[in-house]
């Protein structure tokens, strides 16, 4: 069994159902004990409460932090932990998920907690646009405006998926971009429709970028299509709650390590569903072992010590 000096955990009251809390602490007082005899609890409000929270936690030698709420109170938390020794364990709460259902992490709150208590710890690669990270996914052409309008929702699941997707299609304005990837010859998109880069394998909610992806192995899943086949691959989305991307006619997808992207236009960027400012140009990366998780099997190569 795992053993900790000191857990802290971040709780999410805005996600979830009304009877998470209750769930979660009682699975915690359940399954807990024996993992560590300094827990405390945090309630940040606010991203930037969060923020100062996590950083007295690991002033205070916190050696693990669980997060529970949706996806950006975990890409939130979680970018913090980069490159420190704190592990990083999730409590699914929102309608995306996507880092929990990567690495096949129960949907039910008080599930999750019992498989964390009983979990390995593995490195998890960080992706990277112009030195700015990102955990699950970063998007670069039509789906970084869909996520945004999906993000402004009240409500969440396929259905609205779908919604986002078309309502995001006739008001994106795509920018020419050239790919430069090592070894390669370069490739120029005159109108993008998707240009998404995944560490893990979807962005949330059952939507798949690639059910291959690994998040542990040093690669990115670079994908991109122009929008003169937009038709025929709306004709297909549903491919992409089955199998991902890759199934949707004439999409391209590469695993890379590096590459340089260079556009017409410097519009924003979608890192983890939050809008990025970005430049013309996006020198992307990938690095490996740079965050610290929790996860009910060892769904990596390799574990931590």
């Amino acid at each position: 069994m795992l053993k900790f000096k000191k857990v802290r955990v971040f709780f999410n009251r805005r996600s979830g159902i009304g009877s998470s809390f209750m769930q979660v602490q009682t699975a915690f007082a359940k399954y807990w004990s024996g993992v560590s005899n300094d827990i405390a609890w945090y309630f940040p409000s606010s991203k930037d409460e969060s923020d100062r929270l996590v950083d007295l936690a690991i002033a205070d030698g916190a050696d693990c932090i669980i997060a529970g709420g949706g996806d950006g109170t975990i890409a939130s938390i979680g970018k913090k932990l980069i490159g420190t020794n704190v592990c990083l364990g999730v409590i699914p709460l929102g309608s995306g998920n996507g880092m929990a259902r990567h690495f096949s992490q129960s949907m039910n709150p008080a599930n999750a907690v019992r498989e964390l208590a009983n979990s390995t710890i593995v490195g998890m690669d960080v992706g990277y646009i112009n030195g700015h990270p990102f955990l699950v996914s970063a998007s670069i052409a039509w789906e970084s405006d869909m996520v945004d309008l999906y993000n402004r929702f009240p409500v969440r699941g396929v259905g609205s998926y779908v919604m986002a997707g078309i309502g995001s299609f006739f008001t994106y304005r795509s920018s020419e971009t050239t790919i430069s990837i090592p070894g390669e010859a370069d490739v120029t998109i005159k109108k993008p429709l998707l240009l998404t880069l995944g560490n893990l394998s979807g962005w949330g909610g059952g939507a798949f970028i690639d059910v291959e992806a690994s998040g542990c192995d040093g690669k990115l899943e670079l994908v991109y299509a122009e929008t003169i086949y937009a038709p025929m691959m709306l004709a297909h989305i549903n491919r992409v709650f089955e199998t991902g991307l890759k199934s949707l006619p004439y999409v391209t997808m590469k695993k890379i390590s590096s590459a340089k992207l260079v556009r017409n236009d410097a519009v924003p960027i979608q890192l983890d569903g939050e809008l990025v400012e970005a430049e013309k140009e996006l020198d992307i990366s990938v690095k490996q072992n740079m965050l610290k998780i929790l996860i009910p099997q060892n769904n990596c190569s390799d574990s931590v010590n």
